[in-house]
């Protein structure tokens, strides 16, 4: 990376300029091998960063992106290959000789080629904003300011492993009802279109007035045979709009999941959790508080509250104490802004948001298990009486046959 040094040649001259090292330790011993006297030395700032991940990229790189657990294995990777002593560069062309991946290992050239034309690493990082968030750009930036990447590498593996493992928790807990949900609507789906329209010959050759139930099950298995075509578009036009329709996303999908009974208090402390981690990383690696917030807000997913965070970081730059901009608004529950009070006269921010993190995490651990055991029974119950009244419906007709029979 390159430093910008300021030393002195002789008694009555002072040079400046900039010169590549690894670290700050290594510039002041290159200056006096070099007969100057070091009177300066500060890391080029990159101030392209955050141009970087405004502007639009130049880049020939196909639409994609990272999702999280590519995230973190092209982060590992790096990490051991850093930790290895392998120079940046080098670890990033044995990651792209290693790729199988098409749109990664064009990624990784693109990478390659700028960080030869002298431009740092974070900024060329912050060229991708689909690929690498603000966060991790950001985070990146700062270990290379500071000559620990390494360490910044280190601190964003665990965060972003925690993310997931928290991610996977959540899928494992709903993975089991989800499937119990599918099954059961098959189910209902085929005896609807398959089962009863063989009964319903049947029935015909009764002759006799159905029952009220049994009419109701052969008109819907009349209307799925003869327009399930009609279903389908229906449902995945529905989906096709909402998708395109930002409006739609934001009203639907983000808020929704915030009302459903029993899910809405685990995603909540899930978006708390994440956000404190976030500001709690962004925080220890130096990044200033009003950064820091703009970087961590997308975290929380919710759009409602992205936008109510940006009113809190106004209000900082005001002058007002970020808990009490907290307060103001009510993003948070109460615990939070009174721990993030203590954290901010006590001077330790970072370490209290991280103490918050993990104690919402351990709700959640502890949510998914009681969310588990309430959820299974009653989705098996549900369908069990659903499906349980359709078979009764299709056996009404013979129970009355049997009647009429036998009187």
């Amino acid at each position: 990376m390159k430093f910008k040094y300021k030393a002195k040649k002789n008694l009555n001259e002072i040079v400046e300029g900039k010169i590549e090292g690894a670290n700050v330790e290594g510039v002041l011993e290159e200056l006096l091998n070099q007969g100057l006297v070091p009177i300066s030395v500060d890391p080029v700032a990159v101030a392209s960063v955050s141009a970087a991940l405004n502007l639009a990229s130049t880049s020939k790189l196909k639409a994609g992106k990272f999702g999280l657990k590519q995230l973190v294995l092209f982060t590992q990777k790096l990490y051991n290959l850093i930790n290895s002593r392998v120079e940046l560069l080098s670890a990033l062309r044995l990651l792209e000789k290693n790729c199988d991946n098409r749109a990664e290992k064009q990624l990784l050239s693109e990478i390659i080629r700028d960080i030869k034309d002298g431009v740092p690493f974070s900024a060329c990082l912050g060229k991708f904003p689909k690929y690498f968030p603000r966060l991790y750009v950001n985070i990146i930036h700062t270990g290379e300011s500071t000559g620990k990447l390494k360490d910044a590498l280190m601190q964003l593996l665990d965060y972003l492993r925690r993310l997931q493992d928290l991610k996977l928790k959540v899928k494992q807990a709903l993975a089991y009802p989800i499937f119990m949900s599918v099954v059961g609507i098959g189910t209902i789906f085929v005896m609807l279109t398959f089962v009863l329209p063989r009964l319903a010959g049947m029935f015909d050759d009764f002759q006799a007035q159905l029952p009220v139930p049994t009419l109701v099950l052969l008109k819907v298995s009349g209307f799925l045979q003869s327009y399930w075509w009609a279903l389908v578009v229906l449902i995945t036009l529905i989906i096709f709009v909402l998708k395109i329709t930002c409006a739609g996303k934001e009203s639907i999908f983000s808020q929704l999941k915030y009302f459903i009974p029993l899910v809405k208090d685990i995603v909540y402390k899930q978006s708390v959790a994440n956000f404190s981690r976030s500001l709690s990383l962004l925080l220890q690696s130096g990044v200033n508080l009003l950064s820091a917030l703009t970087d961590a807000g997308p975290v929380i997913g919710n759009p409602v509250y992205i936008r109510q965070l940006e009113e809190v970081r106004k209000n900082i730059s005001e002058g007002i104490p970020f808990s009490d901009a907290l307060e103001k608004f009510k993003i948070f529950p109460d615990f939070f802004v009174q721990m993030v009070r203590v954290g901010e006269e006590g001077g330790r921010l970072d370490s209290v948001l991280a103490d918050i993190a993990e104690s919402y995490e351990a709700e959640i651990e502890s949510d998914l298990k009681t969310l588990s055991s309430l959820i299974e029974p009653a989705i098996i119950l549900v369908l069990g009486l659903v499906i349980g009244a359709m078979v009764i419906a299709m056996l009404l007709p013979i129970f009355n046959m049997n009647t009429i029979v036998g009187g």
